[in-house]
């Protein structure tokens, strides 16, 4: 995200553009989601006919979901207010992006403002790698799971790896695909890797990556024999389970778990009445949603949906309230990826 002076001022010169003289601040949704883009279209069309219900009952339903990949977005600054009167009722995003920063979470979620509205039954998934919030406060509707593609072909005679552990063996050197693209990175496989083995892993894990690749990128890449391809590519679970793939790659859910970045929302206290409709579509709205189900909804009856091997690693909420996770993820990706560097230019 911009810094918050720099994106402010992007802001208000877009809205002096379109109206002279205004610069006040968006106006505060009652929902303000962040979804993932393969389901992203079907997610807006389940909120649209929740709003459309209100509105048939004489209610607003304010909502904000962006759909493109902007630059800009008049809410990015929003974890730095102060006012809990102007953050939105529920808030939804994905990964460990500003709603985990040390300075929202001190502000806002430590001091009691969210309350967590988990499925009922839990998605035995959810409950094996202990995603339910201890405290109460973040709700993960769901989780994007890393796990494996790998090339049997390229590989030869390499075994396939099964653990993560497998794949900081040297072995795989200059084999690895990293899921990567501009800024971004698979946050929770650099904090997965680096709470399990240190410092030490992350450099294992860079020592063995020949690059890093676009999800939608890598499903093209796999097993293609292009130069730029590799033998195992980390990747979401979304990506490698829902493409045709020639029998010489296969998928490896791994068995210490796929590494899972969250998906989840926070819902004031004082909204859980008025939006119970809403919360309720982060449960079974969600789990309904056929390509869903390779993000692990919460709810027990999308757990059938996934391989009999599917299982999930979570970071821990301990950690998360140990940690600025956040600064901790920022910290770590940069310097994962100037390793990454280094190692492909020696």
């Amino acid at each position: 995200m911009k810094a918050l002076d720099e994106l402010m001022r992007s802001v208000r010169d877009m809205a002096e553009e379109d109206a002279p003289g205004v610069t006040s601040a968006p106006p505060v949704p009652d929902l303000l989601l962040y979804a993932p883009c393969p389901v992203k279209l079907v997610v807006k069309d389940g909120i649209d006919r929740i709003a459309a219900d209100h509105a048939r009952r004489g209610r607003e339903l304010t909502v904000h979901i962006p759909m493109g990949c902007t630059s800009v977005d008049p809410y990015d600054p929003i974890y730095r207010e102060s006012d809990p009167a102007r953050l939105p009722g529920v808030i939804g995003s994905i990964g460990f992006g500003d709603f985990w920063r040390r300075e929202f979470v001190s502000r806002h979620v430590r001091a009691g403002l969210f309350t967590a509205a988990p499925a009922v039954p839990l998605s035995p998934l959810h409950e094996k790698a202990g995603l339910l919030d201890p405290r109460s406060h973040y709700t993960l509707y769901g989780v994007t799971p890393y796990l494996f593609l790998a090339d049997t072909r390229r590989l030869g005679d390499l075994p396939v790896p099964q653990t993560w552990e497998d794949v900081l063996h040297p072995r795989y050197k200059g084999e690895l695909i990293m899921c990567g693209d501009g800024d971004d990175m698979a946050d929770a496989v650099i904090l997965n890797v680096y709470k399990e083995f240190g410092m030490d892993g992350l450099r294992a894990l860079a020592a063995n990556c020949k690059g890093f690749m676009h999800s939608s990128s890598m499903v093209k890449s796999a097993g293609s024999g292009d130069e730029s391809a590799g033998a195992v590519y980390i990747i979401p679970a979304f990506f490698a389970e829902t493409v045709t793939r020639p029998a010489h790659l296969q998928v490896v859910w791994p068995r210490d778990g796929a590494a899972s970045s969250p998906l989840y929302f926070l819902a004031q206290k004082s909204e859980r009445e008025r939006l119970a409709d809403v919360i309720a579509f982060f449960s079974d709205g969600f789990a309904s949603i056929d390509s869903a189900a390779w993000f692990a909804p919460m709810a027990a009856s999308a757990a059938a949906k996934l391989p009999p091997e599917a299982s999930l690693k979570w970071v821990g909420w301990d950690w998360i309230e140990d940690n600025d996770v956040t600064e901790r993820r920022d910290t770590l990706n940069a310097l994962f990826r100037d390793m990454v560097r280094k190692a492909t230019c020696a």
